[in-house]
C-alpha cells in the first residue's frame, strides 16, 4: 500500500497515541516524548519525501526512534559540557579565593570588568541566552521556547559564549604568569 505525504500525516494522526507511548518508553519522560513527537510532526509536514512510502507506520516509528536518539545524544553532550564548565569554574574560583588581599580583590574586579567587556562583544541574542542560562539559571528548553528557537540553537549560542570566556581565561592566565 503506497501513501503520499497527506497519507503519512493521516497515519500519524491515527497512531499518535501509539507513537507517544513509544517515545515515552524510550525517553522515560512523557513531556519530552510529547516534544519529540511534535518534532516528528513538523518533520513530516514540512519535509519533502522523495516518493511514496510503502509502510508509513514503520517509517513513523523509525522517525521517532531517530528523534529520540538525537535528543539523547544532545542531552549527553550538554551534560558533559556543563560538567566540564562547572568543574573548570570551581577550579578557577577555588584558586582565586585563597588569601584575598586588597590587591587581589582589585585584580579580580579588573578581570571581571574585562570579561564583561568580552561578553559585550557577543551578539545580543548570544549574550542574552548566556546570561539567562548561566546567571538567571533558566533551562535551555525554556530559553528555546522564549526565544522561539531550537534547543540546538540555544546550545550553539552557549558554545559561542563559552569559547569567548575560554579564550579570555586562557589569555588572562597567560598574562598572569
Amino acid at each position: 500500500m503506497q501513501q503520499d505525504k497527506s497519507g503519512l500525516s493521516k497515519v500519524f494522526d491515527d497512531n499518535r497515541a501509539l507513537l507517544q507511548r513509544f517515545l515515552a518508553a524510550r525517553t522515560r519522560d512523557t513531556a519530552l516524548a510529547e516534544d519529540l513527537l511534535q518534532d516528528v510532526w513538523i518533520k513530516i509536514t514540512t519535509g519533502t519525501q522523495s516518493g511514496p512510502i510503502d509502510n508509513p507506520l514503520a517509517y513513523l516509528y523509525k522517525m521517532c526512534e531517530y528523534t529520540a536518539r538525537d535528543a539523547h545524544r544532545s542531552e549527553v553532550r550538554k551534560l558533559a559540557r556543563e560538567t566540564l564548565w562547572s568543574e573548570a569554574g570551581s577550579d578557577f574560583s577555588a584558586e582565586r579565593s585563597d588569601h584575598l588581599t586588597p590587591e587581589k580583590i582589585t585584580i579580580e574586579r579588573d578581570q571581571l570588568k574585562r570579561a564583561l567587556t568580552e561578553l559585550e562583544k557577543l551578539p545580543d541574542k548570544t549574550r542574552e541566552i548566556f546570561i539567562d542560562f548561566r546567571i538567571n539559571q533558566i533551562t535551555q528548553k525554556e530559553i528555546a521556547r522564549s526565544q522561539n528557537i531550537s534547543i540546538s540553537a540555544v546550545e550553539k549560542h552557549l558554545q559561542r559564549a563559552y569559547r569567548v570566556i575560554a579564550k579570555f581565561r586562557k589569555n588572562n592566565d597567560a598574562g598572569m604568569d
